[in-house]
């Protein structure tokens, strides 16, 4: 893909975008965790320091209740071979030892746990409000929004294409081949009202093409005509001075006619171009020749004769018409 298509940018632009969408998805997670992990650690702080206060006889049960109240309730587990399934199977997040105990954050079979350990004594409680961490909802959001940066992608892209159709068809009038060209508009957008246009364009162009032709061939019908009369009644005239000039004249006008139907039917592409090569010196005496020119006003200098790859009849066309153009505009 060409770097300076507008289809590189757009796609360089999009794929920028689902990488900064990904990358800042997973900032976001490794935040929002830290964040979450911070309040759990700052609620089973303040849960389990009132507790080993209120063992230690500092504050009252509704002392209590009324310090974690903003916080549901934690029920204590009292069974022991529960317990102690917790305790050894348990994975420690936290651990903090305070005076007479120790504090423990423990991860068990997606829950948490809050083991206090006081004056040898386990309390374990179980969170029942606790969550784990919802990674889903933050990758389904981040998929979400790739896929709707892909779609946004294909969208545009799909409402760009026609542009690549309209390219081809205006490198189609670029190379003069009007006949190939079609009509890519698909819709309604500035895009298809461009390329309507730009068809409608070449339709006009292609009429115009066909009116200049069928003008020229006329033109050219007509002219041949009294020219061809001319030169038979000059058949039947006795040679004289006059019927010389009168035959270089009409056969003048007709090489004139026929040059002009060769470059009509270059300009309109119905040519063929017969390229081969030839020795110059054979072009410019053949142009020499067309050009009906006394050989006294033209002149050739060489040094060394070459080949050139050409085709024969327009190049010595070429060259006598600027044979006539040197003889015409000279000062001697």
């Amino acid at each position: 893909m060409n770097k300076s298509s507008i289809f590189y940018t757009i796609t360089f632009i999009f794929i920028f975008a689902g990488v900064s969408v990904i990358l800042g998805f997973l900032w976001l997670i490794e935040y929002d965790q830290q964040n979450y992990t911070r309040e759990l650690n700052t609620k089973y702080s303040l849960i389990a320091n009132a507790r080993l206060l209120n063992f230690a006889g500092v504050i009252s049960e509704k002392e209590f209740e009324e310090q974690t109240k903003n916080y549901n309730k934690m029920d204590e587990i009292t069974e022991a071979k529960q317990i102690r399934k917790i305790l050894f199977r348990g994975d420690v997040l936290a651990r903090v030892e305070v005076n007479n105990g120790l504090i423990e954050i423990i991860s068990y079979n997606r829950q948490v746990y809050l083991n206090i350990i006081y004056d040898g004594k386990v309390y374990l409680y179980k969170d029942q409000d606790y969550q784990t961490y919802r990674y889903f909802i933050i990758k389904a959001i981040a998929v979400a929004m790739i896929c709707i940066l892909v779609l946004l992608y294909i969208y545009i892209f799909k409402k760009l294409k026609p542009l690549k159709r309209l390219k081809k068809q205006i490198d189609k009038f670029a190379q003069g081949k009007l006949s190939d060209i079609e009509d890519v508009s698909t819709g309604v957008d500035e895009i298809s009202q461009v390329s309507e246009a730009f068809y409608q364009a070449i339709v006009q162009i292609r009429k115009l093409n066909q009116s200049r032709q069928f003008f020229l061939r006329n033109i050219m019908h007509e002219l041949k005509t009294p020219i061809t009369k001319g030169l038979l009644t000059l058949e039947m005239i006795e040679d004289n001075k006059y019927k010389e000039r009168l035959n270089g004249v009409f056969t003048r006008l007709e090489i004139l006619i026929n040059e002009f139907a060769a470059i009509e039917q270059i300009t309109s592409g119905a040519a063929f171009i017969n390229r081969k090569k030839y020795n110059i010196l054979d072009v410019l005496d053949e142009a020499k020749e067309i050009a009906m020119r006394d050989d006294s006003n033209i002149r050739i200098f060489m040094e060394e004769s070459f080949f050139v790859n050409v085709d024969f009849k327009l190049f010595t066309t070429a060259i006598k018409n600027m044979i006539d153009n040197g003889i015409k505009h000279s000062e001697d």
